[in-house]
């Protein structure tokens, strides 16, 4: 992926871009640079960071959504979908993703990273707060 061929746009939740993170499936993923107004250098090498380590993203995503589940409803997920990730223009290499699955529709999943360690994880809004 050519970052400079990517079409940034405004969102009413900052500058934002749609990328296509193949491990996660072939949909586009809206990628938020929380409250920033303008496309800058941090945010393309955080998403080149999130390019080149999809694998890795992916498997601790599924690892943790599972573990998660388990512990909170009791049963194994199985039907993950990536909506958006969360940029955060003051902080390197921190990401939020937010995901949604049917155990509960209403509150999603939310991983927080720092780098590609996992840091917290809870419903939707944990990958933005």
């Amino acid at each position: 992926m050519n970052l400079d061929e990517l079409q940034f746009y405004e969102d009413d939740e900052g500058i934002a871009v749609d990328v296509i993170l193949q491990v996660f499936g072939p949909d586009p993923v809206q990628c938020i640079n929380l409250e920033a107004e303008v496309v800058d250098q941090k945010m393309k090498d955080d998403i080149d960071f999130l390019v080149k380590r999809q694998n890795d993203f992916c498997q601790k995503v599924n690892a943790e959504a599972k573990q998660y589940c388990d512990r909170v409803y009791g049963v194994l997920v199985n039907d993950l979908t990536l909506v958006k990730i969360y940029l955060f223009p003051e902080e390197k290499s921190q990401f939020g993703f937010m995901l949604s699955t049917s155990l509960d529709p209403e509150h999603g999943l939310g991983i927080k990273f720092y780098g590609s360690e996992v840091k917290k994880t809870g419903s939707s809004e944990t990958a933005f707060l």
